[in-house]
C-alpha cells in the first residue's frame, strides 16, 4: 500500500515538473514574454494558474469585469463583438502562444469583446496585479506589449477596410489564405486548414451572411478550388484564391 502511494506521488511530481517545463517553454516562445530570463519565467509560472475550456465554451463576455490575462497553450479562441442590434462581428481567431485579455487589464477593467473556444483549449492565467508588476519591472515586456497592441490595431483597421472596399469573393479568399498560412497543413491534395469553423463563423470573419458564404464556397467547390472534409476546408488551388483576393483592388 505504501509503495502504491509513493509511486502515485512520484508520478504526480513528474507530471508537475513536466507541466512547469512546458509552461516555461511556452512562455519563452511568446513574443510578449520571450525576453524574460529563466528565473523571471519561473517566478511568473509560480504566480500563474491554468484553465481549460471545452469547445464552444465562453471564456468571458463583452462588458464583464476583466482582471486576468490569458496565454493560449493549446487550442483556438475566437474574439467577437456584438452590436446593440445583436449583430456579431468576429475580430479574429487566436491560437497557441498568443495572449488575450490585456486590454481590460490596461484600461477600464471591462472586457471589450466576447471570447469563446472553437475547440478544447488550455490556458495559462495571470492575475492583473502580477501582470502590472511585471510591466513595471521589465521595460522589454512593456515594449513587446505595445508592439502586440499596435499589430492588433493594424489588423482591425485592415479588416474594416476590407469590409468596405473588397467584395465578398475577395474578402473570403483573403481570409481563407490567411487561415491556411496560420493553421494550414500541407498535404498531397492541398492545404488542409486545421481549424473547424462553421459557415456561420466563417461568415462572421468576413462580415457577411452564412448564406452568402455557403454560395461562394459551393462555387469554389464546383470549380475544384477547395473542398470540405469532416468540417475542415482543404485548399486545392491557392493561386485561384490569390487571384480572387486581388480581383477588385
Amino acid at each position: 500500500m505504501l509503495a502504491e502511494v509513493a509511486a502515485k506521488q512520484r508520478r504526480r511530481a513528474g507530471a508537475m515538473a513536466q507541466s512547469i517545463d512546458f509552461r516555461r517553454e511556452m512562455l519563452a516562445r511568446t513574443m510578449l514574454f520571450g525576453a524574460l530570463e529563466d528565473g523571471q519565467l519561473d517566478s511568473l509560472i509560480q504566480l500563474s494558474t491554468t484553465r481549460q475550456l471545452k469547445p464552444r465554451e465562453e471564456l468571458c463576455h463583452k462588458g464583464d469585469e476583466g482582471t486576468q490575462l490569458f496565454l493560449i497553450q493549446s487550442g483556438r479562441l475566437k474574439v467577437v463583438t456584438t452590436s446593440v442590434e445583436g449583430s456579431d462581428l468576429t475580430f479574429t481567431v487566436m491560437g497557441p502562444g498568443e495572449v488575450v485579455g490585456e486590454l481590460a487589464l490596461l484600461g477600464a477593467g471591462i472586457r471589450t469583446a466576447t471570447i469563446s473556444a472553437l475547440e478544447r483549449c488550455d490556458l495559462l492565467v495571470i492575475e492583473r496585479r502580477d501582470f502590472l508588476q511585471l510591466l513595471r519591472e521589465n521595460s522589454e515586456v512593456s515594449i513587446q506589449l505595445l508592439q502586440i497592441l499596435a499589430r492588433r490595431v493594424a489588423r482591425l483597421s485592415e479588416t474594416m477596410e476590407d469590409s468596405q472596399f473588397l467584395n465578398l469573393p475577395a474578402r473570403l479568399a483573403k481570409k481563407l489564405l490567411a487561415l491556411g498560412r496560420a493553421y494550414g497543413k500541407e498535404e498531397a491534395e492541398g492545404v488542409r486548414i486545421q481549424l473547424k469553423l462553421s459557415q456561420s463563423e466563417l461568415a462572421d470573419l468576413v462580415a457577411t451572411t452564412r448564406e452568402s458564404v455557403n454560395k461562394q464556397i459551393k462555387t469554389w467547390r464546383d470549380e475544384g478550388v477547395l473542398s470540405m472534409e469532416s468540417g475542415r476546408i482543404i485548399l486545392h488551388r491557392t493561386e485561384a484564391l490569390e487571384d480572387a483576393a486581388e480581383a477588385n483592388r
